[in-house]
């Protein structure tokens, strides 16, 4: 039996461990956190994330445990609509649909559904090494574990990927993000997400169950700003408190200390990602900006195409290189993409500002559903260890 260890409990390392089991391969996932964690915030799956859910066995729970959208909306900053979208129809195109979920009720159902003992938390990993039978990684209290592969899905800071490439360099976006999660008993704005543009700020939101709403907020910024909780919070009021409703509420009804902040990086498209037996997954690989809100399904998919690519090679380096081969440049479009879409909404020129809204007004609605589209489609069907 081929084992695999994977270096990193978020989403990715998730699926990737529920796909290699389903395969018939073992997976042990070390994630560097002491136990699971509550916190965190809201985050969108697309049709092309929940097929894979489904595929797993798991998209039933996933659904449950979220809200499905089926509007999509584009605002100023006053409130006036500048473009809506039905992601009914991009759901009914896709066979399935768009659903927003806390990513603690996401990490759940995905760790309830792997074998007894496969999360083991509590084990920051500090190396590797390999040769050409197994691989060895390190962890921080001194133990190791040997496998036949090794998966580094640790994020975006990925200790494996520093390792293998101590050249690569994240790229900052040149905008800073906030988010938060607000309970509230109003249901006007279930099954809708919305983004609201103004200078150079964006502020969005989404209900993602029936008891509560996920918000993020971004703004241009130096990187590293390290103020306290309370100065975020009172900043996030300057910024926001005059924009249209319910923003305000929102951001008075979230404690500072459970507003999240991170500035926003991402990774140019770089190859490889493998090295012998080792490769990486997720944003460990493919770090994105979350303009398209693809960086968890991106980490979805790819851990599908991963088992898949194991269970059909038996030689583990070429199979990481297959693997690699074919998520290259789906990630690579999404990463580039997002970045443009960022640029783009970031806009702090008001006259530019005012350019933008016209033209996003203008838009014929089919243009962002075909960008949606591409986004959001991916064939599980087509895996041929499903017959």
């Amino acid at each position: 039996m081929t084992n695999v260890i994977i270096i990193g409990g978020g989403i990715g390392g998730l699926c990737a461990a529920l796909a290699l089991q389903q395969r018939s391969i073992d997976a042990v996932v070390y994630e560097r956190a002491a136990k699971p964690r509550d916190a965190g915030a809201g985050l969108v799956l697309w049709p092309n994330a929940i097929r894979v859910l489904h595929a797993l066995g798991v998209g039933e729970a996933v659904t449950a445990a979220g809200a499905r959208l089926t509007r999509s909306q584009i605002r100023a900053a006053d409130g006036n609509a500048l473009y809506e979208t039905n992601l009914d129809e991009l759901a009914a195109r896709c066979s399935a649909p768009v659903i927003a979920i806390h990513r603690a009720a996401l990490h759940r159902v995905l760790a309830d559904a792997l074998k007894p003992g496969t999360l083991r938390f509590g084990a920051p990993c500090t190396g590797f090494t390999q040769d050409a039978h197994s691989v060895v990684a390190r962890f921080q209290n001194g133990s190791i574990a040997r496998a036949d592969l090794l998966i580094g899905a640790d994020g975006i800071h990925s200790v494996v990927r520093k390792q293998m490439f101590p050249n690569i360099r994240l790229r900052y976006s040149g905008y800073t993000a906030w988010r938060g999660v607000v309970e509230t008993a109003d249901e006007s704005a279930l099954g809708l997400t919305s983004e609201s543009w103004g200078r150079g700020a964006r502020f969005g939101m989404v209900r993602i169950d029936r008891r509560r709403v996920y918000w993020f907020a971004t703004h241009n910024q130096p990187a590293g700003d390290a103020s306290s909780p309370e100065e975020r919070k009172m900043r996030l009021l300057k910024i926001f408190g005059d924009w249209h409703d319910p923003i305000r509420y929102l951001l008075e009804a979230t404690p500072a200390p459970a507003i999240l902040h991170n500035d926003i990086y991402d990774i140019p498209p770089f190859t490889p990602w493998t090295q012998g037996r080792i490769t990486l997954l997720g944003d460990a690989a493919h770090p994105t900006t979350p303009n398209m809100g693809q960086g968890a399904c991106m980490a979805i998919e790819s851990a599908y195409v991963l088992a898949r690519s194991l269970r059909a090679e038996t030689d583990y380096p070429l199979a990481l290189r297959r693997f690699e081969a074919e998520r290259r440049a789906r990630t690579a479009w999404v990463t580039k993409t997002s970045w443009r879409l960022g640029a783009g909404a970031q806009i702090a020129n008001p006259v530019l500002c005012s350019l933008r809204a016209w033209l996003v007004r203008l838009l014929p609605e089919d243009v962002l559903q075909s960008l949606f589209y591409r986004a959001a489609r991916f064939d599980v069907t087509c895996d041929p260890l499903c017959d």
